[in-house]
């Protein structure tokens, strides 16, 4: 292991994530000093993150000084979950520096859900008595009485001279940490290695590894001849993505704020599902941004390849087993949800009961969050833990399903599926031909039968992790139902779950232990698993 190399390459890259900093910086300022506001400040928070970022960069290139700038497969494997775990720290500081956050954990917690992309969240605000006294949460799973989850809240309110309260929960939050937490979100949309194959030259050797190892999916298009190029042309596709969702927002909802239409779409796009607003997307009251955020949402989770296939003129290249599977997967699940759904009670974010569910309303919000969790993104604009049990076991299973290769969404990937589908058939078809010779493809594509195996073991792992998952969390004192909906809301990376852990109640319920599980499950299927595991296997830290 070429660990002088790790640490000069980690160095350098934290150096650029530094000037990232800059950016969410520059919005303190103006909220503190321009465009002076109630909430709290978090200027001098952004500057000791700067600070310790600058500080753990030189002490890595120290490390790292006098290298050969020659590295390979297995060094690229620690570059790439180095940086996660690094950036993940220096992405928390900011909820602890700004006191947003008190538990180091909770600031982890947040941090690597914004990063993965999942959107959970522990921030939830602190209740007071009459006596201005801080007290407990006491929620329980209706489904399980007997089991009450006591906890204390996380987020300061903001009161005026009198002592009023004038905001609480996330609206009680610096604006700049909030537009923090949701660009880390659209950083780790497409990756943070990913960001940087663009600008750092010495990537270039062990690129095209380092390009497969954050990309989701079995499979990876080159969409350029040189690694460097493609991660180029993904970003410059991804930032003029999320120009025009924030421009469509702006001019759609004049409820829609600048800042809260940059975190929508940071949000929106990368999959990743933070809000700023207490009532997340219900906030704003208006059906046509429910519908820009679906198509935006559908458009976040189809293989950004396809995309410059079509500005090429290249419409056939859409018309693949892949896509067209995953098109079909959201009609289906979004048409069953919606079938359950009619009739069926109206909540909103804080119980109150609004009417039932006509066909108009239930295709809305169906629609809405069924392709919300097929896509990994966790929107909500009603409390989806009182709707139909039905309705929640296909939105677990959407959640498995995930979107497609090659985009920013979570879950297993309906590629996957595909090529499980294709294993098994052809399989079946050996018992009475056996001498007839078969290739799995996707398309035109051949899949060869290393990539069979590493989709079997795939899924494998997702059920393996799933149940692991489950038993960890249920030792932790969380109940069943809520415990497999947070195993399937960490691992697929989508951010609300069922039972307990409902969007209305945030994840401040867990004890230590199950948030830090959730962290680890969170990373492990942003990074599909093969990328951690292999850390934990002997001979990767074997000198040869």
């Amino acid at each position: 292991m070429r660990y002088k190399e790790v640490f000069k390459i980690v160095g350098k890259l934290l150096f650029y994530f530094t000037l990232i900093l800059l950016i969410p910086l520059a919005v303190a300022i103006y909220f503190e000093f321009v465009y002076k506001t109630a909430h709290p400040n978090s200027t001098i928070a952004f500057l000791k993150t700067i600070l310790a970022c600058l500080i753990i960069s030189g002490i890595f290139l120290y490390f790292g000084r006098n290298t050969k700038g020659v590295f390979f497969r297995k060094e690229s494997v620690l570059i790439v979950i180095l940086m996660w775990v690094v950036v993940t720290i220096i992405s928390a500081m900011p909820f602890y520096f700004s006191k947003t956050l008190n538990s180091p954990v909770d600031c982890i917690f947040e941090s690597i859900s914004g990063l993965t992309t999942t959107g959970a969240s522990v921030m939830c605000p602190k209740l007071y008595d009459s006596s201005n006294k801080e007290k407990q949460y006491i929620v329980e799973n209706p489904h399980f009485p007997q089991k009450k989850y006591v906890f204390y809240g996380t987020i300061t309110p903001v009161r005026d001279k009198s002592g009023k309260i004038i905001y609480e929960g996330i609206e009680a939050t610096s604006k700049a940490v909030l537009f923090w937490r949701s660009f880390i979100q659209w950083l780790g949309g497409l990756g943070i290695v990913v960001l940087f194959l663009t600008v750092l030259p010495a990537l270039a050797v062990g690129g095209k590894f380092l390009l497969q190892a954050e990309m989701t999916g079995p499979v990876k298009d080159s969409i350029a001849p040189r690694i460097k190029e493609t991660a180029s042309l993904l970003w410059k596709l991804y930032l003029g993505l999320t120009i025009l969702e924030v421009l469509i927002l702006i001019i759609t909802n004049e409820k829609i704020e600048v800042l809260d239409a940059f975190c929508i779409t940071f949000s929106n796009l990368s999959t990743g599902g933070y809000a700023i607003r207490n009532d997340s997307i219900a906030a704003y009251g208006s059906g046509l941004t429910d519908w820009v955020i679906i198509v935006f949402m559908f458009i976040g989770s189809i293989n950004f390849a396809l995309y410059f296939h079509a500005l090429k003129g290249k419409f056939f290249r859409i018309y693949e087993p892949d896509f067209i599977l995953f098109v079909a997967v959201v009609i289906i699940g979004s048409g069953l949800v919606i079938y359950n759904l009619i009739g069926s009670k109206v909540y909103t974010l804080d119980g109150t009961i609004t009417g039932t569910y006509d066909f108009s309303r239930a295709l809305r919000s169906g629609t809405f969050h069924s392709i919300s969790a097929q896509t990994s993104t966790g929107f909500v604009t009603t409390d989806v833990a009182k709707w139909p049990f039905a309705c929640q076991i296909y939105m677990l299973l959407l959640m498995y399903i995930g979107g497609m290769s090659g985009a920013t969404c979570g879950g297993i990937k309906t590629s996957r599926f595909y090529i499980l589908y294709k294993i098994l058939k052809h399989k079946i078809e050996e018992i009475f031909r056996p001498t007839t010779v078969r290739h799995v493809k996707i398309g035109k594509k051949t899949i060869d039968s290393k990539a069979s195996i590493t989709v079997l073991t795939f899924f494998i792992l997702a059920g393996f992790f799933t149940i692991l998952g489950i038993v960890f969390y249920v030792f932790d004192h969380v109940d069943a139902e809520t415990s497999t909906s947070c195993v399937a809301c960490m691992l697929n990376n989508v951010g609300f779950a069922f039972g307990v852990a409902g969007p209305t109640t945030s994840f401040a319920f867990m004890h230590p232990f199950s948030k830090l599980l959730s962290s680890f499950l969170m990373l492990l299927g942003r990074l599909e698993y093969f990328i951690i595991l292999l850390i934990f296997a002997p001979s990767f830290w074997r000198a040869k």
